[in-house]
């Protein structure tokens, strides 16, 4: 079966993450409300001087506009370290929200889902399947199932808010581009689509302390190492789909802005961390 990133308007994408080596993917952004399951392997997350740890069957739910230090650890068994991730729709949480008040607290970053509850497991299958069947799947069913999955994070004591309401111009530049990241974005392009000046543009991403060159090639990278784990797309293809006519320099910006280069996504080397058994399974260290 082809590996790809499933999407379905309106309600949702999905992917399935297969990573060869133990690599550090340092500020990798997450734009919108996202469920990530770990399925073989290990995911140490750092932010803020915390780090939470998942081990295979471990959840979590992150909110939208969300930063953090990745470490994907390989299992030793296989090889290779394994998640699913699924994105929700806007609409559907604003939806979910009207509708059914939730009672469980606003994510403000994440939410620590239960480890390895199967019904939970089985709904977030299904909704997955909700986006990738989408010949066997109605829609209104496909919408079912992931609202199902909101039910079951307020369940855990927590819901997502609806991106649309808080988003900054930062996360709207990137909204923007990620929509065609192979388009040749120009700051004066964005900013139209945005309804503002290109002067307001920039000054408004610099009240966020953000640049619109260094937005377009954050986003970009983040969506090639996205491809690097989800797809079989050869490296050259991803470097073209990014925006980058050459693989060359491609490879250059990428290697840049995570320390190693695109084929080390795919490339297997035994796991130092892994083995040494430091990242302890599902456990949330804080600093003081």
């Amino acid at each position: 079966m082809k590996r790809t990133v499933s999407s379905r308007n309106g309600i949702g994408a999905t992917a399935h993450i297969i990573q060869a080596r133990e690599l550090l993917s340092a500020q990798i952004h997450i734009d919108e409300p996202t469920i990530i399951v770990v399925r073989a392997g290990k995911k140490c997350l750092r932010w803020a001087g915390n780090q939470l740890v998942l081990s295979p069957g471990d959840t979590i739910a992150v909110a939208d506009n969300q930063s953090f230090d990745v470490i994907n650890t390989p299992c030793c068994q296989t090889g290779i370290y394994e998640a699913d991730w699924l994105v929700c729709n806007d609409s559907i949480i604003s939806a979910f929200l009207l509708n059914r008040p939730p009672t469980g607290k606003l994510i403000r970053d994440m939410l620590v889902v239960s480890s390895r509850n199967k019904p939970f497991l089985d709904s977030l299958d299904h909704a997955r399947n909700g986006i990738t069947n989408q010949e066997g799947v109605p829609a209104n069913v496909a919408i079912a199932r992931i609202t199902e999955m909101l039910v079951w994070l307020d369940h855990f004591g927590g819901h997502f808010n609806s991106p649309s309401s808080s988003r900054s111009v930062s996360s709207l530049v990137r909204q923007h581009v990620n929509s065609d990241v192979s388009t040749v974005w120009t700051s004066r392009m964005v900013a139209k689509e945005l309804g503002m000046s290109e002067a307001t543009l920039r000054r408004r991403l610099a009240d966020e302390r953000a640049q619109f060159r260094s937005l377009l090639m954050d986003v970009r990278m983040t969506r090639a190492l996205t491809l690097l784990q989800v797809t079989d797309m050869p490296i050259t293809q991803i470097s073209f789909d990014v925006g980058y006519d050459s693989p060359s320099r491609f490879t250059s910006r990428f290697k840049q802005r995570f320390g190693f280069r695109p084929s080390d996504v795919r490339m297997s080397k035994c796991s130092k961390i892994f083995q040494c058994g430091y990242l302890d399974s599902a456990k949330i260290i804080v600093s003081d």
